[in-house]
């Protein structure tokens, strides 16, 4: 406890008071996101918004509950898990998609796509070639500025606030559980609501499959807040993931009349291959004995 009453954790009677707060608040301030959404579009300032509502649930819920907003994990920590935070999304986005294509369940290469990317960056006159080669260049890299930023309200909340809370009093595989499936909930009005799906069909199978991933995806991102202490590889893994696999290797795929099923987040093998990647996180985190709980 400092001087000014602010702790960096709570004890363990107080954890479930704060994470009720945390949600209520995060419910609260995406309600007024949530309404913009939905009566004026998937457009990204409003989509910023709600990315950043568990971001100032969790902020506020500090200053509630007199937790130092530095326990939050803003220490930038060893790049190493920095930089496994951009790589993971680009070796499970291969392997699914490359699934995808080679088992002939989405096609490869959508021109659509190519010639979108071009009118976008304004790449008038160059080949299909160089188009998507600079293209790919440029959302890997300027445009993770925009995900970082997006993603980091997001990751203040779930990984630097929720999920280490909840290790007070359970270990770190419920923990990583609850987390993601806190997370899925979260997007429930964006996938009955909106078009962020894969179209209106059979909406209760693609949130099956959308809270797998986000479950698998919370296992990793969780392994990586333990094993660094920051909740910067997070917030970059999870930037990665949505300019990379979601920007580029989602809308580089020709759509069959069944692609839904398989592709995107909303089908099966994205997340089955990253619930598998999660399964190793879980597994390094019991060897290198950081499942927890966390004690006093």
């Amino acid at each position: 406890m400092s001087a000014n009453g602010q702790t960096d954790t709570l004890p363990a009677g107080k954890v479930l008071v704060a994470v009720a707060l945390f949600l209520a608040l995060t419910a609260l301030f995406s309600a007024g996101a949530y309404v913009l959404v939905l009566q004026l579009g998937l457009l990204r300032y409003y989509i910023a918004l709600l990315m950043w509502a568990p971001g100032l649930a969790a902020l506020l819920s500090c200053r509630v509950m007199g937790v130092k907003t530095a326990s939050l994990g803003w220490r930038w920590g060893n790049p190493r898990w920095t930089v496994a935070g951009y790589l993971l999304p680009v070796i499970y986005g291969v392997i699914a998609y490359g699934l995808i294509w080679q088992l002939g369940l989405g096609g490869m290469g959508n021109t659509g796509f190519v010639v979108d990317l071009g009118r976008y960056l304004g790449l008038s006159g160059w080949s299909d070639g160089a188009t998507l080669a600079f293209g790919i260049a440029i959302l890997a890299t300027v445009g993770m500025i925009w995900h970082v930023a997006t993603a980091l309200g997001e990751e203040i909340g779930w990984r630097g606030f929720l999920m280490p809370q909840l290790m007070r009093v359970m270990p770190f595989p419920l923990a990583a559980l609850v987390t993601g499936l806190v997370w899925s909930l979260w997007h429930v009005p964006l996938i009955y609501y909106t078009t962020y799906n894969a179209g209106p069909v059979n909406l209760n199978l693609q949130m099956a499959y959308f809270t797998l991933l986000t479950v698998g995806l919370s296992f990793i991102m969780g392994y990586l807040r333990l094993r660094s202490g920051s909740l910067w590889p997070a917030a970059v893994l999870h930037a990665a993931h949505n300019a990379l696999v979601l920007s580029i290797l989602q809308p580089m795929t020709v759509q069959y009349a069944d692609t839904w099923r398989y592709a995107n987040e909303f089908g099966l093998v994205l997340p089955v291959v990253v619930a598998s990647f999660g399964l190793v996180a879980w597994y390094r985190a019991s060897k290198e004995g950081l499942t927890g709980p966390i004690r006093e």
